[in-house]
């Protein structure tokens, strides 16, 4: 086996798309060969003869390079990988990733140095080159900050003199995706208990639930109910021609279709917030069946359950969730976008339906009203109106409490936000799915078998299950006790939930 081939074997175990793509990659001709140091490592030499690194002792320079501190440590530029050794060996508890150029001198180093002793270390992520268009993201899903710490990155300098050209928007490529590491860690610190909480109360309840996969006219036209202004028209169109479809309701749509006379098929809850028990509030039709997110607010839920109703929960993508999924299966759908639209929209393509329409989808303020009539914030609105200050008021100040623009249209001016607007996008470009509900996905859930294993995984410091818990993790991390280590409030936490 050569050395190409044995670093590729040592790539290919945790990450075999990129050994793929460097194995289908042209071997590169930016290196002569290696050198031997005087210490005795080898080092690269470019064609030009010039050397990577240090001839004399590149131990040496590479501690006196690499002196800061990180949980997680960037490196552009592999080299030998001595500086990398260095790092772990200081800093033992950190992590570290490596990128590269292109495709083509990182698989020709790889074909000139037997990197298998750093590529099996499990503190060590490779990641694609640089110029790769997938580097930010791949760098965003690598840094975890919740379970890594800091973060800080060093670039080879004569590497960067080398490849001045590529990596001239390398810092800028970094800074992206920390911005986009910060907003997915703001939203976890944000979400983070309240999503562990209704996970495990809701994987109890799903262990009292014997779910059916839904039988339905797939023939008929799937109609997906939102709670935008233009509801109201579109219930009274649906009134007249009701044998046609199958509703899939929104959440926040529930209470104006009840109130209008319309039962839905189907109500589907994603939202986590304690507020969106609301949305259930009054009678629930028997004859509509609840479909609902592993981290939707548990509340839900249970009035669902607690009123006779079918119901069943779906696998998002929350990591918790994922791996209660793989212990026993549930319906996958997905909640990425964080729309409920979005996850309705699925929900009828899993279940076969091939038309599908919508009503209420406004994502936009339309006609100058933030919602339709019969939703829960018309009711609560009422509620605290007064005589100098009537319910008109409190939408109002929904409207307008970030930056809006206005457009002329038939129903009247119409306002948008930037947040609405990336909702419509985020609708428009996530609705379609090849998802397909089967019959094997909805089995009652074993909870307590489940969380015997969950909690002996998590005594013993499972990797996988610690990773189940990061948004938990990010949470802790802002509100953490000092008596207590991150994983250790989180334990705390879990037994709140499930009476360990």
């Amino acid at each position: 086996m050569t050395v190409l081939e044995k670093n590729l074997a040592a790539i290919s175990i945790e990450q075999p798309e990129l050994a793929e793509n460097l194995r289908r990659a042209r071997t590169g001709v930016v290196y002569k060969g290696i050198a031997a140091a005087k210490t005795g490592e080898p080092v690269p030499l470019f064609a030009s003869g010039q050397a990577l690194q240090s001839l004399y002792n590149p131990i040496r320079e590479a501690e006196r390079a690499v002196t800061a501190s990180a949980g997680f440590m960037l490196f552009c530029g592999l080299g030998n990988g001595i500086h990398l050794k260095v790092f772990l060996d200081k800093h033992p508890q950190s992590f570290c990733a490596i990128t590269e150029a292109d495709y083509e001198s990182f698989k020709q180093l790889l074909s000139l140095i037997d990197y298998t002793g750093l590529l099996s270390d499990s503190r060590v992520f490779l990641l694609p080159p640089c110029t790769d268009g997938t580097f930010i993201s791949a760098l965003a899903a690598s840094y975890l900050p919740a379970v890594h710490g800091t973060f800080g990155y060093h670039i080879l300098r004569t590497w960067n003199e080398y490849y001045k050209t590529q990596t001239e928007d390398l810092p800028e490529k970094i800074e992206q995706a920390l911005e986009k590491i910060k907003a997915d860690f703001s939203v976890q610190v944000h979400f983070g208990k309240i999503w562990l909480r209704n996970i495990f109360l809701n994987l109890r309840l799903a262990g009292a639930v014997k779910p059916a996969y839904p039988h339905t006219d797939t023939n008929r036209t799937a109609l997906v109910l939102g709670a935008g202004p233009s509801l109201e028209e579109g219930l009274l169109l649906l009134k007249r021609c009701r044998q046609r479809y199958t509703v899939f309701c929104t959440d926040t749509a529930f209470p104006a279709a009840c109130t209008s006379g319309i039962i839905p098929e189907f109500f589907i809850a994603i939202d986590p917030q304690h507020i969106s028990y609301q949305h259930t509030i009054g009678v629930i039709p028997k004859e509509t069946t609840g479909i609902f997110d592993l981290s939707a607010n548990t509340a839900g839920a249970r009035r669902f359950y607690e009123n006779g109703n079918a119901l069943f929960f779906t696998a998002g993508g929350h990591p918790l969730v994922q791996t209660a999924a793989l212990f026993s299966p549930f319906p996958p759908l997905t909640t990425g976008s964080g729309t409920v639209a979005v996850a309705a929209y699925h929900a009828a393509q899993a279940l076969g339906y091939r038309h599908i329409e919508c009503s209420g989808m406004d994502f936009a303020y339309t006609g100058g009203k933030a919602y339709s009539r019969g939703t829960y914030l018309s009711d609560q609105y009422a509620g605290s109106a007064a005589r100098i200050c009537p319910q008109e008021n409190s939408f109002v100040r929904l409207m307008f409490r970030t930056e809006i623009y206005g457009k002329r249209t038939k129903k009247g001016l119409t306002y948008r936000t930037p947040l609405l607007d990336s909702y419509r996008e985020a609708f428009e470009a996530e609705k379609q799915s090849v998802i397909r509900w089967q019959h094997a996905d909805f089995q009652q859930f074993p909870y307590t078998a489940f969380l015997s294993s969950f909690m002996q995984s998590l005594q013993q410091r499972g990797r996988n299950t610690e990773m189940s818990l990061l948004p938990a993790l990010a949470w802790c991390k802002v509100h953490r006790k000092e008596k207590f280590t991150d994983i250790e409030l989180v334990s705390e936490l879990i037994s709140e939930y499930t009476d360990l």
